[in-house]
């Protein structure tokens, strides 16, 4: 995990590169690079369309990073938490929030969501984007208690994530251990799963979590759904 947020906190300048279709795996002479940005330019706008209708009250943002999704949901909630490990994640959405002018309404909180004490803090929103996907099956366990925890009963939950295509499986295993390169040629190797429509279906049902809106294509997927009442079982 330290490398991770190693690898995040020194990518934090480049990282919105990504949602341009600039792959940490795809160089310039890649064939596939226009591909890539044209899955990608499509995916994002899509992500924006369902991200935009999203949020109300008091809403988290576990893994915020630059803040990237911040402009299309801030409308529509009275408090926003931000939450993320690395410092120049934040300074990227610090920058944001300050551009958006919506200081008076963001709270920023650095720190590991598995460890932090929200000192029974109760949230009617909550946005995963690109979290999960670092997390094995046990950690997945341990962040959906931890999160149905911190939240009202049926609050909404964004989840949006790196989706597994035959696309994909060009460049990638589903998953393991993957190296990720800077600009500068500095890489990484951390820890990365992709999902399909089945894995979505599976984690929000096991989860209890019902699905409202779910889009999915080559490059990334974004669900949403309602916090449901009951016993998470093994």
């Amino acid at each position: 995990m330290n490398e991770l947020i190693q690898y995040y906190n020194e990518r934090a300048g480049e990282y919105e590169e990504v949602y341009m279709g600039k792959f940490p795996f795809i160089t310039e002479s890649d064939p596939y690079k226009k591909e890539a940005e044209e899955l990608n330019k499509k995916d994002v706008e899509e992500i924006i369309k369902i991200t935009s209708k999203f949020g109300r009250g008091d809403l988290i943002d576990i893994g915020c990073g630059t803040g990237f999704w911040l402009p299309y949901y801030e409308k529509n909630c009275d408090a926003i938490t931000l939450l993320d490990d690395s410092e120049n994640m934040f300074s990227e959405c610090r920058k944001r929030v300050t551009d958006l002018g919506v200081w008076s309404k963001c709270h920023f909180i650095k720190g590991d969501f598995f460890t932090l004490n929200f000192e029974n803090q109760i949230f009617d929103s909550a946005i995963a984007g690109f979290f999960i996907s670092h997390l094995d099956v046990e950690s997945e366990r341990n962040f959906f208690n931890r999160l149905k925890n911190i939240l009202r009963p049926k609050a909404e939950f964004l989840f949006i994530d790196s989706a597994w295509s035959k696309w994909r499986s060009q460049y990638r295993e589903k998953e393991g251990l993957h190296e990720r390169t800077l600009n500068d040629g500095r890489k990484f190797t951390i820890y990365k799963r992709y999902f399909d429509r089945s894995d979505v279906e599976r984690m929000f049902k096991n989860y209890l979590f019902n699905i409202d809106s779910f889009y999915i294509s080559d490059a990334f997927l974004v669900a949403t759904g309602e916090n449901q009442i009951g016993e998470i079982k093994n």
